[in-house]
């Protein structure tokens, strides 16, 4: 795969996404990565959503996660990750992301180093407020519990 950027621009603030073969195992290196049976379009949609709900966090980074349709999330990277980050872009530059936290207690602990990839509690609020994550979920990783 080669760096490519998405087609179309973030519904509300007109973002773009770049794709990077780092994050898609184009590099023999320990990055995080997006499961290959993710297409583009459902990685964009991560972001998309992500801009959409202003999931992000002090440092203006944004964080996203695709719903299983029954009430959890789908993972996204090949360690379980079910919450994508991406780095705030200057102005001129697309984003670029990467799957960055596992919820689930068996994957968070053999996958986290650290607390480094853990978004911020007001972005686990702001799930809550918008509904990417339930009550119980909230609950939860409020209280740094995973599963």
């Amino acid at each position: 795969m080669q760096d490519h950027e998405h087609p179309v621009a973030t519904r509300v603030n007109g973002l773009r996404y770049l794709f990077t073969a780092k994050h898609h195992g184009g590099w023999k290196s320990p990055h995080a990565t997006w499961l290959p049976t993710l297409t583009d379009d459902q990685e964009f949609s991560v972001f998309d959503d992500g801009d959409a709900n202003a999931l992000s966090d002090g440092a203006g980074n944004l964080f996203g996660a695709l719903s299983d349709g029954q009430g959890g999330l789908d993972d996204l990277g090949t360690r379980g990750e079910q919450i994508a980050k991406f780095w705030r872009a200057p102005l001129d530059k697309p984003w670029h992301g990467f799957p960055a936290f596992p919820l689930n207690d068996d994957v968070a602990m053999q996958n986290r180093k650290g607390e480094t990839a853990r978004p911020e509690k007001s972005v686990f609020d702001r799930m809550l407020e918008v509904g990417v994550i339930n009550r119980a979920m909230w609950k939860r990783l409020k209280k740094g519990k995973h599963a």
